[in-house]
């Protein structure tokens, strides 16, 4: 057994201006897609002003407001983010730091999350409650197993979301130029 605070740490660097902050990118909750461990979207640390927290390429960033919503997404770069999330760096010499993202979208995380969260409009997880939460890891040998597993199936779902939006624009482009030669609509420029 092993204390969320063995497997992880609490990355709090404060930024208080963003705009000064020489990042190129701002991740909101908003920017994080539930049970995704991708990080589609972002902002400009230009449209934000109150205080956000750095992190690092590698880092995970999970939403501890609305835990129930399930988002976390694993830095492709360098940024600043809400401080309405947690910046997490795995503790290699306990948890694969490539496993820990896929550990905290297990149910079994997922859930105690959502049991330590405190408030009733807009239910925030607490670090220093997480961090004393205790669950089981496999021996180092078997994180790697599974990770090679879980990695497969993450990437066969990164291709299953590319090819939906493709058809999705596929589709809107076929109804546009249907719809604009028959019914003699014009077509916005883009």
């Amino acid at each position: 057994m092993w204390r969320f605070e063995q497997m992880a740490t609490n990355v709090n660097v404060r930024i208080d201006k963003p705009s000064d902050s020489g990042m190129e990118h701002y991740v909101g909750l908003e920017h994080l897609d539930p049970d995704s461990l991708r990080i589609r979207r972002w902002g400009s640390p230009d449209d934000v002003e109150a205080t956000k927290l750095c992190f690092k390429k590698g880092d995970i960033i999970f939403a501890r407001r609305r835990a129930y919503q399930r988002k976390l997404g694993v830095a492709e770069f360098d940024g600043i983010c809400s401080a309405h999330a947690m910046v997490l760096r795995a503790r290699p010499e306990v948890v694969l730091p490539e496993f820990l993202p896929f550990f905290m979208q297990s149910d079994l995380f997922m859930n105690r999350a959502v049991e330590i969260s405190v408030g009733s409009l807009s239910p925030t997880i607490n670090w220093k409650t997480m961090a004393v939460q205790e669950f089981a890891l496999p021996p180092m040998e078997e994180q790697q197993k599974t990770l090679q597993l879980l990695s497969v199936l993450e990437s066969q779902i990164e291709t299953l979301v590319a090819t939906r939006s493709a058809a999705v624009r596929l589709r809107k482009s076929a109804a546009r130029d249907a719809f604009s030669r028959h019914y003699g609509a014009t077509t916005p420029s883009a």
